[in-house]
């Protein structure tokens, strides 16, 4: 496998513009900025040359993909070979043992951030869960597999192929068992919690694990009457519970409700009242009650998948902001989660602004948090960086 793994040894040569994305740092470079002709090597490793026939380094090719290039190394005599990528995997699996506590799951690959171009890989004890994003990765998938599990000592590895990224680099949607047996579903543990993934309905690839630190730092706030909206299968409820006097957990797939109940009799919690409903309405009918809360969790899906979604992105994030700082008392608590890519740190302060205005009440910032540290943000790539989490208090 190690000649097929390695470079074509094919060059393309990318065009002023490409030059000036590649001296940015950014991993990336378009279709548009590549000079014509091209080989006919997609999904190969290939030489990536300056105009003026510098070697800039290796990187996958794909001629079908807006991203005709993900750079592997900046090093043109580097071999991509077995090594290369055990090399990797070692440093990334090293760096969640360092970041990575009071748990048996977290996000072992995280793409580009881990020199993995289009592969995240999530670790939930002795299962792997891969999503494959890029036509490189896919072609040494049987490669990475066995890395994986070399790195560490899964039983079972299983692929779900389903974003609409893999669309964009012809590749199909699936899902399979790529070692092992389908696990069905499994415990985890997080703190001092316990919570059933389902691999059959979860969502992302089971858990939101990219939210992990900021559930248990909830922990911190958490008192009183506490409003946990968009619960999905109750995590953070059942990290806050135990500091609260009572917890209302809105969610309004059926599912997820049902894990969620099953996560609250696993873990022994009996002071989290479920309601399956949609969130938007009920937190306009608890604004009309007058009812009021010590803190309220607002953990939404993403509201902008593409930029076209912003402005109506915007107006969600405004009512329900503006509807949950109007039922928080004085002093309350307000966590507050975008996890829209589109939606900038910059635009959903201001959304949060104009919410505070809207509502009448003055609030201060009071914590500026992200994705858990087994998400790594790569500073040259903007896109690693999606999650926004803001604590902020009403006074």
């Amino acid at each position: 496998m190690g000649d097929e793994i390695n470079a074509s040894q094919s060059h393309i040569t990318i065009n002023q513009k490409g030059e000036r994305w590649y001296r940015k740092g950014h991993p990336w470079i378009y279709k548009d900025d590549l000079k014509k002709p091209t080989p006919n090597v997609s999904g190969q490793v290939v030489m990536v040359k300056a105009s003026d026939g510098r070697l800039l380094g290796q990187a996958f090719y794909n001629s079908v993909s807006k991203i005709a290039l993900r750079f592997l190394t900046e090093e043109p005599g580097v071999s991509v070979d077995r090594d290369f990528w055990a090399g990797r995997f070692e440093a990334a699996v090293e760096y969640r043992r360092r970041v990575v506590q009071d748990s048996n799951a977290c996000r072992l690959i995280y793409s580009e951030a881990d020199g993995f171009p289009g592969l995240i890989v999530d670790r939930y004890d002795t299962v792997l869960v891969f999503q494959v994003q890029s036509l490189g990765m896919e072609r040494i998938l049987p490669l990475l597999t066995e890395l994986a599990v070399e790195a560490t000592g899964a039983k079972t590895v299983i692929a779900f192929n389903e974003s609409p990224v893999r669309k964009l680099e012809g590749l199909p949607q699936e899902r399979k068992v790529l070692l092992g047996t389908d696990p069905g579903r499994l415990e985890i543990t997080e703190g001092k919690r316990r919570y059933i993934v389902d691999f059959q309905r979860g969502q992302k690839t089971g858990i939101y694990l990219d939210q992990r630190e900021n559930r248990l730092r909830a922990r911190d706030f958490s008192r009183g009457r506490v409003l946990d909206a968009f619960a999905y299968q109750g995590a953070f409820s059942l990290q806050v519970a135990d500091r609260a006097e009572e917890v209302l957990a809105l969610e309004d797939s059926e599912g997820a409700v049902g894990l969620l109940k099953e996560n609250l009799a696993l873990n022994g919690v009996e002071n989290v009242t479920v309601e399956k409903v949609n969130a938007f309405d009920r937190l306009k009918a608890l604004d009309k009650e007058k009812q009021a809360f010590d803190l309220v969790i607002l953990d939404p899906p993403a509201f902008a998948k593409s930029r076209q979604d912003v402005p109506n992105a915007r107006r969600g994030y405004r009512e329900i902001n503006l509807r949950a700082m109007k039922i928080l008392k004085p002093g309350g608590i307000l966590i507050s989660c975008s996890c829209s890519h589109n939606v900038t740190d910059e635009l959903f302060l201001e959304i949060l602004s104009e919410a505070s205005v809207g509502a009448g009440r003055a609030v201060r910032l009071v914590e500026i948090r992200t994705q858990a540290k087994d998400h790594p943000i790569l500073l040259t790539h903007p896109e690693s960086k999606y999650l926004k989490c803001l604590v902020l208090e009403v006074i």
